[in-house]
């Protein structure tokens, strides 16, 4: 590999966040839902209790990104990827051996939401960036499709070892697979570092400049792409995680709900390349507005109860722009930070989107209240008109 132009070597980093962020989050988030089921029984724990587990991770990483984003650009990655996947293998073998379920709400609070930093999608996005300046939008919408192949391959992993072997032998054989995916080969990969940026013009300035957490936070650049997105997020979680639910509420069975669930993995891949290939070549706003426009026409299509052919325009539009909005917040702040600041940029932006998580809690409880999703759905349309417009001042990069 010693004899790879950066030009070629830097897909092999593409190709390696992707498999990492497979990993990582096909583990963590994806294959949760499978181990709730004997957690319940083990542990006799109420359900409301053991959903606080994945609430705490996703809380505990938006604490934890800040931080882990200013390391990432302080500090060698060879150490902090063994930092992040010490904490993922630690953390699933301490759950291997829990004997209450506190100790196992602990290392969701407290250790997993190191591994989701050091070794999900801001590690991730971070790297891609460092080695991308050309086609950086199409090489972090590459990486990004990482999390759906996790979602993909792990939980028909799991479901296997589950019947044959049981939870804890689980966790501990994913424990190992782990530290043998992300180890070694992130190793030798991350062992070559890209040929410095050169001063010298516009974007190469704005690459090398550093910023404190300070003027990242006064600058309206962090915070107009941010108000923007945080609607667009909550939407897509908000039907993402009621789906099923909503689905079998309109009187279609299990087996179609399956099948728009995994129609809608499939539309955020395709987002993701989609976003993030036309990132490199469309006006940024433009790119969001596409984005909720995507969006808006799911939230229409969703309301009262919808055809078959309906529903699924819906769920193809809300992927679609889901999938579009990691890569696009990388790429809108990324190219007004520059590389230097990337990653506590980015970390910063994890903790403020942690907001979004209440969106799946505020459409189940609008639920319960009206017996319909139909007023959330009007709501998010109600807010994403504050961004559309906001969206309209947004500078345009450096250079």
């Amino acid at each position: 590999m010693k004899d790879l132009s950066d030009a070629h070597y830097r897909w092999l980093v593409v190709g390696y966040t992707l498999l990492m962020q497979a990993v990582t989050v096909g583990v963590l988030i994806y294959c949760f839902a499978l181990f709730a089921l004997p957690w319940l029984e083990a542990f006799d724990a109420p359900r409301r209790d053991v959903m606080l587990a994945i609430s705490l991770l996703q809380v505990g990483m938006g604490l934890v990104s800040p931080f882990a984003g200013r390391a990432l650009d302080t500090l060698p990655m060879r150490g902090l990827l063994c930092v992040g996947t010490a904490a993922f293998a630690g953390g699933l073998w301490l759950v291997a051996h829990a004997g209450a379920w506190w100790q196992v709400l602990l290392v969701y609070a407290l250790v997993f939401p190191f591994a989701m930093a050091l070794t999900g999608t801001l590690a991730s996005q971070t790297l891609v960036a460092r080695w991308f300046r050309h086609r950086r939008g199409l090489a972090i919408g590459i990486s990004a499709m990482g999390t759906n192949f996790g979602g993909m391959v792990f939980p028909f992993l799991v479901a296997g070892w589950l019947v044959g072997i049981g939870w804890r032998a689980t966790l501990e054989w994913l424990a190992l697979l782990g530290v043998v995916l992300i180890l070694p080969l992130g190793w030798l990969v991350l062992g070559r570092q890209p040929t410095p940026v050169e001063a010298g013009h516009a974007q190469a300035a704005a690459d090398l400049r550093v910023w404190t957490a300070r003027e990242i936070l006064g600058s309206r650049l962090f915070w107009i792409p941010v108000i923007a997105m945080l609607p667009l997020n909550t939407a897509f979680g908000a039907v993402q995680f009621n789906l099923g639910a909503y689905v079998q509420d309109l009187g279609y069975g299990p087996n179609t709900a399956a099948r728009l669930i995994g129609l809608c993995s499939f539309s955020m891949i395709v987002g993701k390349l989609f976003f993030g290939a036309l990132g490199d070549r469309l006006d940024h706003r433009y790119l969001y507005w596409l984005a909720a426009a995507s969006m808006s026409i799911a939230m229409l299509a969703l309301l009262g109860r919808p055809s078959l052919a309906l529903l699924t325009v819906g769920v193809v539009c809300v992927g679609l722009a889901g999938g579009g909005i990691l890569p696009m917040m990388g790429l809108i702040h990324g190219a007004r930070f520059g590389l230097a600041s990337f990653g506590r940029v980015m970390g910063l932006v994890m903790l403020t989107i942690t907001l979004s998580a209440t969106g799946p809690i505020l459409a189940g409880w609008i639920f319960d209240l009206t017996g319909s999703y139909d007023t959330a759905f009007v709501l998010f349309l109600g807010l994403f008109a504050p961004g559309v417009v906001l969206m309209r001042w947004l500078p345009p990069p450096h250079g």
